[in-house]
């Protein structure tokens, strides 16, 4: 099987950049792309502050579940308040992890109840800041959310009671086999994102599939020793490319300054 991927949108709220969302909205529609979607219950995280509040946000939220895209609940408030990293040791930061279960499930009790306040039904959870621990699944498999989108696997697998669908990349690339999530952030999008997006969902939209049909094609087993393997590789391979960025950036500064003089 080709490899296979899911798109995935981050940090929706009433406050999200509008202007480039209804763009990127039009080429989903146009490719017939169901994403999954992190909606912040109660954003209080200024960095996501970028317009005015859209009135009818939750209305659009319930439009586009009832189109059969995903929507996962994205934390709570959006708001870090520990330096631990969680399962899957990527960010120093959380909105969870480290938390004691009842303050965890507390937050996720509010969340749950601002989307049933809105008709809205919590398909899987994302983490703010990839960070969450033991004690976040345990809540969310107690309030009887049971499909997490994260994970550095090859296919989706079952850790800790509950079924992760894996997310690796932050944007498309040409991979032999395995199931990939696509994250994107589109809030600080320019015009030439918007542009190289939809490029890129014509490029691989024979190989795009929905969330539903990742869960139906690929059979989830536990997880074992390779896919812990390839946990271990890509976060290794995610430090690497943290840390020669900078370099790079210092390269490409000197070949720029090579040209001008």
């Amino acid at each position: 099987m080709n490899a296979k991927y899911i798109l995935r949108f981050d940090d929706f709220c009433p406050t999200m950049n509008w202007i480039v969302w209804e763009q990127i909205e039009a080429i989903l529609i146009k490719h017939n792309i169901k994403p999954i979607v992190a909606v912040v219950p109660d954003n209080q995280d200024p960095n996501l502050v970028t317009a005015s509040p859209q009135e009818d946000f939750w209305e659009r939220v319930r439009t586009w579940q009832a189109a059969g895209w995903v929507i996962a609940i994205h934390g709570y408030q959006h708001l870090y308040s520990t330096c631990n990293a969680g399962l899957m040791r990527k960010n120093q930061y959380s909105e969870f992890a480290g938390l004691p279960y009842d303050e965890q499930r507390t937050k996720l009790e509010k969340g749950l109840a601002i989307f049933a306040e809105h008709n809205v039904r919590a398909d899987a959870w994302i983490a703010p800041a990839h960070a969450f621990d033991e004690n976040t699944v345990k809540a969310l498999l107690d309030l009887n959310i049971n499909v997490i989108s994260d994970g550095f696997y090859l296919r989706p697998v079952k850790r800790l009671g509950a079924l992760w669908i894996p997310q690796q990349i932050w944007r498309f690339k040409p991979m032999p086999f395995g199931l990939w999530t696509v994250s994107l952030h589109h809030n600080g999008y320019s015009d030439s994102d918007i542009k190289k997006l939809d490029h890129d969902i014509s490029k691989f939209a024979p190989d795009i599939i929905s969330f539903d049909q990742a869960i139906s094609d690929f059979s989830a087993k536990e997880v074992n020793v390779l896919d812990n393997a390839m946990d271990i590789y890509w976060h290794w391979l995610l430090q690497v490319k943290l840390k020669l960025l900078p370099v790079a950036g210092q390269i490409k500064q000197l070949l720029k300054n090579g040209i001008k003089q």
